[in-house]
């Protein structure tokens, strides 16, 4: 799968990222390679490798108990501060 300049125009217009023209060129070939290595991938034969769940051995998988907890952080903060200033992350391109 080739990807183009314009490709990368267009998803960065929907991520609302600055790109720059001339930076879209060297993004399309490099994602183009990374695209065709992951094709060559899906083409191993891969019949008889099992599917792993756990790669390390021996060692116990971390749990912690499921439980519910009053959520603190920004809600709490907001109490006290009564003010955010954060930037503006949305345009209307």
């Amino acid at each position: 799968m080739k990807i183009t300049a314009a490709d990368i125009a267009h998803v960065a217009a929907l991520a609302n990222l600055d790109v720059p023209p001339e930076a879209t060129e060297t993004l399309a070939s490099q994602l183009s390679r990374i695209v065709e290595y992951v094709e060559k991938l899906n083409e191993l034969d891969t019949d008889d490798v099992e599917p792993t769940t756990q790669i390390v051995r021996g060692t116990p998988h971390p749990a912690r108990e499921d439980k519910v907890e009053p959520r603190g952080g920004s809600g709490e903060a907001g109490k006290t501060v009564r003010l955010f200033n954060v930037p503006r992350v949305i345009s209307g391109r």
